[in-house]
């Protein structure tokens, strides 16, 4: 129950006067579309576990965020236990429903934050299944035609990029380097902008199927001439990976963890690493250290 003089004060700090309205508010603070999606997929399951009604037919506005007690939480933590999902999916269904609780008290629409103390549960780390060899990702260019798809393929590669980060790439972005070799801006998560270097053959391939003039065109075109979709560059690398015959339903982030896993091997400091990657700190880019170990007691035991 709000105290009086409450609700006005929620509608002055976020204008907002009911769940769908909020969730809205919450959802645009969220920069990927693709991360709105799912987010907002994932509220509508809850709410449709409360009110007993499948998330298909779900309305925001059929539950109340005021009135979603940490039982609700626990609850809904429980039932998804009990359903065939991965261990990654359950975590990010609590860790949205988590966010938009928290983001509700935050403009003061909730008295509490009743997620607060609810844990995260802790999906296996697949990392090291999703690095594909040097002769796989070799493999995958050499059975890719020349043109748009095999230079899709090099560039999250060779760059290091994020499937958003390529499909969003503009010819503005794309510059002669040192020593004939391209580099490439990126505009990562968290509105962060980085510069990467790629190699002298890649960069001339680019340039050279370039077709349109202008700054702002896309590097990689769709059919339709606009630029190529998320979606589209998942299929070309599954084609690619399937041609190979990797028997693994392989994304474009697998390339991203090739990356970092191949350049650590070859002796690349972990600091460039970072950089390169759009990581914020050394800890995150540290976890590909422990991917592919070169020690382990075992190989001290007897044999």
């Amino acid at each position: 129950m709000l105290t009086p003089g409450a609700e006005n004060s929620v509608q002055r700090m976020a204008d907002v006067t009911n769940t769908a309205q909020i969730v809205e508010l919450w959802k645009s603070s969220k920069l990927s579309p693709q991360t709105r999606r799912s987010y907002e997929t994932d509220i509508r399951q809850f709410i449709g576990f409360v009110v007993g009604v499948s998330p298909k037919l779900v309305q925001l506005n059929d539950l109340d965020l005021r009135t979603v007690t940490m039982n609700d939480v626990m609850a809904f933590a429980d039932y998804l236990e009990t359903k065939s999902y991965e261990a990654s999916t359950r975590a990010r269904r609590i860790a949205a429903l988590k966010s938009l609780l928290r983001f509700a008290n935050e403009v003061e629409w909730t008295k509490f934050n009743v997620a607060a103390s609810v844990p995260l549960p802790q999906p296996k780390d697949k990392l090291a299944e999703r690095i594909l060899s040097e002769l796989e990702v070799m493999t995958m260019i050499a059975l890719t035609p020349k043109g748009r798809d095999r230079l899709v393929i090099q560039m999250l590669y060779y760059t290091g990029a994020r499937v958003s980060e390529i499909a969003g790439l503009t010819w503005r972005s794309v510059q002669p380097g040192h020593d004939g070799n391209g580099q490439v801006t990126l505009y990562g998560k968290r509105q962060k902008t980085r510069t990467v270097i790629i190699p002298k053959s890649v960069y001339q391939e680019l340039v050279a199927q370039r077709t349109n003039t202008l700054a702002d065109a896309p590097v990689f075109v769709s059919r339709k001439g606009g630029a190529i979709g998320e979606r589209r560059i998942r299929k070309i690398v599954a084609s690619a990976a399937a041609q190979a015959q990797i028997g693994a339903n392989v994304s474009p982030h697998w390339l991203r963890h090739s990356h970092a896993t191949h350049s650590l091997e070859r002796g690349a400091p972990i600091q460039l690493l970072q950089q390169t990657l759009g990581h914020s700190s050394l800890k995150q880019t540290g976890h590909y250290t422990h991917v592919r170990p070169n020690d382990s007691t075992g190989l001290y035991l007897p044999k």
